[in-house]
């Protein structure tokens, strides 16, 4: 081999010399001889020299090359051996000559060559010895595939172990050619094809190889039927991949490092110990002075680039069933989130519908409801670290949205379901009817009942409770979820660049702001709609009261009034007490509208029910005075003077109670007309 390749080296370097002159001249003047890469100049004589020499050329490199390859492969054999047999020193000697046989075969342009020899004699002997369904099953149920991971990282290790410093010389020689051939510029591009690749073509490809061709260990691997299970194994893959250069390059230089310094350690005792018989000592003192490559952070970092940038990565990653993945993890989000409507319908909006392990409360945000919990568990869960797969972003972003969304669907159906049981009622309750007059109790109660059975409207504290909750949902689509959960769940900052991670924010933030857009419009019907008709409602119930106030004084010569009719007290109490109970918990795009938009409504009935109260009793003081006179005692204040003043002293207790909920009094149109309507008693009431 030596002299064979001493021949090739002797016959290129007569042929460039013999060629022209000017490369001797080169040479003279302290240049360098012609590369072997760059082409003869044009000369006729010359072409047909190398033409006649051509046949023994290309013999000469034939015969050179087989026997390369036959040593090779004898030397990475007994590599094997002396590596399981622990002969450091016959190793060293192997290591050398696989270096010489890949540096005449990279001369010779055969690298490929040198990549399936080794994959072939030394790779897939140690993933034969590896793999089988049993190792694959190891420590779980079978099917489950609970060894993967354990058996790819005892391969990545046997490798190391075994040929880790034949694939550190391979990449050493392979870069050091490459910066030979980029002149002064000692930079190489990450993903640039290289003479020989041992680490690719040599190991990764073999080992995805042996994976993808056993039809039993193909399907257990990358088609399981179990989502789980196949999580689990693109998790090992992934990890596995992501360090596979890592793990076979700097397991072996540590090993060599140790090696090393038990070699020395030995040796000093060998020394001191036989310093005079041992004569192999000054023979092994010479083992610091062979070459160890040394594999730098940059250059494994080109490796992993290359093996994912190979088509073998490409067709390995299209083998797994990831769709049908999504689709199941998917469907069980779905199936936990139709069970809690399903169990709110059936049991209303306190039903115990959380399935989860640990309840969340939207990290510290106040989800009140179990419904609302359970949701935020289901998007907590798209991206925890054993549900989610990267390639799958963007499915899982649209699965968020689409679970927000049919959250948001359920919700606006009750508050329609509920709006149109009260329409067939028979109008809104505590507004006017068809003749201008308001409805009366038996009326607003009535329109109550129709809506009993809709979740969103006869219960206002689960109104006032789902309300707040839709509130805490918009506000953590807009923070939390997208900075907090799914972006340190997907965003990668060694594989992405900050430019890379900021338009990933950027999209995630913007699609569950569009999602979100739905709840405002909601929270305005929840408000300004149920929780005020469900109000008004309540608060229009003693407006009945307001006929009772004539027969109270008329005929039965009770004194004059001193204080306001008992049921005005009871009017607004039901818009206070829940006013007292849901005042931190309003949203603030919500104000103070709604309680103005319950006062508006309750005082427009009622002083339309004093209106005409007062015109009764006007009428009947009329029809009085046009029978037989009678005289009456001067300074009797009459039954008819008596019922405006109780509607007087009615209106200030009333006033009083709009004031004490922070509502202007003036903005009240119904209030005002009630104060018209009492001016007259007003003027000539006298509280002595």
């Amino acid at each position: 081999i030596s002299s064979s390749y001493t021949m090739t080296a002797a016959g290129n370097t007569h042929a460039a010399a013999g060629s022209t002159d000017t490369n001797t001249t080169n040479l003279a003047e302290g240049g360098t001889l012609p590369s072997m890469r760059v082409a003869l100049e044009d000369d006729t004589e010359q072409a047909q020299f190398l033409m006649k020499l051509s046949p023994r050329i290309r013999r000469l490199e034939s015969n050179t090359h087989l026997k390369l390859m036959r040593r090779l492969e004898d030397a990475l054999k007994k590599l094997k051996h002396d590596v399981e047999m622990n002969n450091e020193p016959q190793k060293k000697e192997d290591l050398l000559v696989i270096e010489h046989c890949i540096r005449g075969l990279m001369m010779l342009g055969k690298g490929k060559d040198v990549e399936s020899l080794f994959a072939r004699v030394a790779i897939m002997p140690l993933i034969r010895s590896n793999l089988s369904m049993g190792r694959l099953d190891q420590g779980g149920a079978r099917g489950e595939c609970a060894g993967l991971l354990t058996l790819l990282q005892d391969t990545a290790r046997s490798v190391s172990q075994t040929y880790g410093s034949v694939l550190s010389s391979a990449e050493f020689l392979t870069s050091m050619e490459a910066a030979s051939g980029n002149g002064d510029n000692t930079d190489i591009n990450e993903t640039e094809i290289v003479d020989i690749d041992l680490v690719t073509a040599g190991v990764w490809v073999p080992i995805a190889t042996a994976l993808m061709a056993d039809p039993a260990i193909k399907m257990a691997i990358f088609s399981p039927g179990i989502a789980s299970v196949l999580q689990a194994n693109y998790t090992s893959f992934d990890a596995f991949l992501a360090d596979l250069a890592n793990s076979i390059l700097k397991e072996q230089q540590r090993q060599q490092q140790e090696n090393k310094t038990l070699s020395l350690t030995n040796e000093e005792e060998k020394v001191a110990v036989h310093s005079e018989e041992d004569t192999s000592a000054t023979s092994s003192g010479l083992d610091h002075l062979y070459f160890e490559p040394s594999i730098s952070s940059a250059q494994i970092k080109q490796i992993q680039n290359r093996i994912y940038c190979h088509p073998t990565t490409s067709d390995f990653s299209k083998k797994w069933s990831l769709p049908i993945y999504y689709q199941l993890r998917y469907g069980e989000c779905c199936n936990r989130l139709n069970m809690a409507i399903e169990r709110v319908k059936m049991e209303g909006w306190s039903a115990q519908v959380f399935t989860g392990t640990t309840k969340t409360n939207g990290d510290g945000a106040g989800f009140e409801l179990e419904f609302f919990q359970e949701l935020y568990d289901i998007l907590l869960l798209l991206w925890k670290p054993d549900f989610i797969l990267r390639p799958l972003t963007h499915r899982f972003l649209r699965g968020a949205v689409q679970l927000i969304c049919r959250t948001l669907a359920f919700v606006s159906d009750c508050v329609d379901e509920g709006q149109q049981k009260k329409n067939k009622g028979g109008g809104s309750v505590g507004t006017m009817n068809t003749n201008g007059h308001p409805t009366t109790a038996a009326a607003a109660a009535a329109d109550l009942s129709t809506t009993n059975h809709s979740l969103l409207s006869s219960n206002i504290s689960d109104v006032a409770t789902v309300a707040w909750d839709l509130h805490v949902l918009e506000r953590i689509m807009s923070d939390d979820y997208p900075h907090r959960v799914i972006l340190p769940a997907v965003g990668n900052s060694e594989t992405n660049t900050s430019s890379e991670n900021e338009d990933l924010q950027q999209i995630i933030t913007g699609v569950l702001a569009e999602s979100s857009e739905q709840i405002p419009p909601i929270l305005h019907r929840l408000w300004h709609e149920v929780i005020v008709n469900i109000l008004t409602a309540k608060c229009s119930g003693p407006l009945s009261a307001v006929k009772g106030v004539a027969a109270t004084y008329r005929m039965t010569n009770r004194p004059p009034p001193t204080h306001a009719s008992p049921f005005v007290a009871t009017i607004l109490k039901p818009l206070k007490e829940f006013d007292s109970e849901f005042s931190n918990k309003t949203p603030p795009q919500i104000g103070a509208r709604w309680k103005l938009a319950v006062v508006t409504t309750v005082s427009q009935g009622y002083s339309a029910a004093v209106e005409e109260l007062i015109t009764t009793v006007q009428r009947t003081e009329v029809a009085l005075k046009n029978r037989k006179a009678r005289r009456t005692a001067a300074g009797v204040v009459s039954d008819g003077e008596k019922v405006k003043r109780q509607l007087f002293l009615d209106y200030r207790e009333f006033s009083q109670m709009v004031h004490d909920l922070n509502i202007d009094v003036n903005a009240v149109a119904g209030l005002m007309k009630f104060k018209m309507l009492t001016a007259d008693a007003a003027c000539h009431y006298s509280p002595n």
